[in-house]
């Protein structure tokens, strides 16, 4: 398994993998000095997950945008080495700690990934989701 910077090449696969952003969305990100797209490919050298920060140079905060590794290819290591990367690109950013945030009832094996890694439950806010049934957001931080 290999971890390196995106490229306008990895769009289309990408946006195949998470259907947060397209690949034109994607693409555009490649422009933005405070956002790092990061890929993950497995032995063969075919692109199997995406990590996505951005970095709020005025408060030093890495914010994780997306984390994502294709379906059938979970639970080989490949989300572990990728966020170990989204730590290091952080840290290169000047970064002082790296975030994320979910619903109170979130992904579990994204926060079980994220207690592994030393991540902690660092605050909430319950006005956070607009329109939404439940707009709980639990925050979770790496100290870098």
């Amino acid at each position: 398994m290999r971890i390196r910077p995106a490229s306008a090449e990895d769009a289309r696969r990408c946006a195949e993998i998470s259907a947060i952003r397209s690949a034109k969305e994607l693409r555009d990100l490649l422009r933005d000095a405070e956002t790092k797209w990061l890929v993950i490919e497995d032995d063969g050298g075919r692109v199997v997950g995406i990590g996505i920060i951005h970095f709020w140079a005025r408060s030093k905060v890495a914010w994780v945008w997306d984390l994502t590794v294709e379906e059938k290819e979970r639970g080989k290591g490949y989300g572990r080495a990728l966020l170990k990367g989204m730590i290091q690109a952080a840290r290169q950013m000047g970064a002082r700690v790296l975030m994320d945030f979910g619903t109170h009832t979130p992904n579990a094996c994204l926060v079980d990934l994220y207690v592994k890694k030393g991540f902690r439950v660092c605050g909430s806010n319950d006005r956070w989701f607009a329109n939404q049934k439940d707009s709980t957001a639990v925050f979770y931080g790496y100290d870098l």
